[in-house]
């Protein structure tokens, strides 16, 4: 767990790494497969809303928001505000506006350094012909 912002409640919040959040996804299942129609989310959730509260001491009322509360789905913080990235391919912060600095890749070294593929073998069998 790891307190950072997030973008859609627009304030800091305990988010979860990929051990909690497969418990918590598994517990978000349940809540529909046990649930009835006529159940509220909160008793619906019950279980995942408990123990999203246990683990972080925050107290979320919606279901939902603990779903998008995932390390992972989440960009490097910006260089700007420190507020992360919406997504890891983000190229701007949509915090304060920064345009994320590009990062070129050279694949001709790439490939060159990387084994032989079938096309180039072919290309190296008629060299020698």
């Amino acid at each position: 767990m790891k307190n950072l912002w997030c973008w859609r409640c627009k304030m800091e919040v305990p988010m979860l790494d990929e051990e909690e959040y497969k418990i918590a996804s598994k517990l978000y299942r349940e809540g529909f497969q046990t649930g009835k129609c006529s159940m509220t989310r909160k008793k619906r959730f019950k279980d995942l809303l408990d123990y999203y509260k246990d683990l972080t001491g925050f107290e979320e009322n919606n279901p939902n928001a603990i779903m998008h509360h995932r390390i992972d789905l989440y960009g490097s913080a910006c260089e700007n505000c420190s507020k992360p990235y919406r997504t890891p391919k983000a190229s701007f912060c949509a915090a304060c506006g920064n345009k994320r600095a590009t990062t070129i890749i050279n694949y001709t070294e790439t490939l060159q350094e990387a084994a032989p593929k079938w096309w180039q073998k072919f290309l190296v069998l008629n060299r020698a012909e």
